[in-house]
């Protein structure tokens, strides 16, 4: 050992100080204050901008599929309206919700023989392979009201929601 110091290696090749350079940096200060920026950055952008969802159930399918993560815009609707065909999430009794808005407000809203009418016509419903199982009556829709429904018409949810119940527009 000819006199030199031997310098104590970790369980991995890597000493203590090389540790720490890993997971710190070589300026710690710096490192946290990074983390610490991201994080600022995440919550805002995750409290105020997106929503990331887990689809769960087949009420969308087969637009969206049981499992499946989809993100929610939640600024797109602070300076327009949502549109006929847009997907949106919903706040429906502690839930959020996917769904299809079919018919806007004012318009009148009725299913019969599993045909979806809106103001008395026939929807051309380019997004669901199955009819409506039910019938519902023609119902007026107020001035802030939707009528939204599932992409699966045999076993979704459907009905008018409120303008205040709508988190925004799924991304993808």
């Amino acid at each position: 050992m000819d006199g030199a110091a031997v310098v104590g290696r970790g369980i991995f090749g890597r000493s203590s100080t090389e540790w720490r350079h890993t997971i710190f940096g070589i300026n710690p200060k710096w490192t946290l204050a990074r983390v610490i920026c991201w994080w600022i950055f995440c919550s805002v952008v995750f409290q105020h901008c997106v929503l990331p969802v887990k689809i769960v159930g087949s009420s969308m399918a087969p637009t969206y599929s049981n499992g499946s993560l989809n993100i929610i815009n939640r600024l797109c609707y602070q300076t327009g309206r949502p549109n006929r065909g847009d997907v949106i999430a919903l706040h429906s009794e502690g839930e959020v919700l996917l769904k299809r808005i079919i018919a806007m407000p004012g318009e009148s809203v009725s299913i019969h023989y599993g045909i979806i009418y809106v103001n008395d016509r026939p929807v051309a419903d380019d997004f669901s392979h199955r009819r409506v199982p039910w019938e519902v009556q023609k119902t007026q829709l107020r001035q802030n009201e939707y009528f939204v429904i599932g992409d699966n018409r045999e076993t979704s949810v459907f009905g008018a929601v409120d303008r205040s119940q709508i988190i925004g527009k799924t991304l993808f």
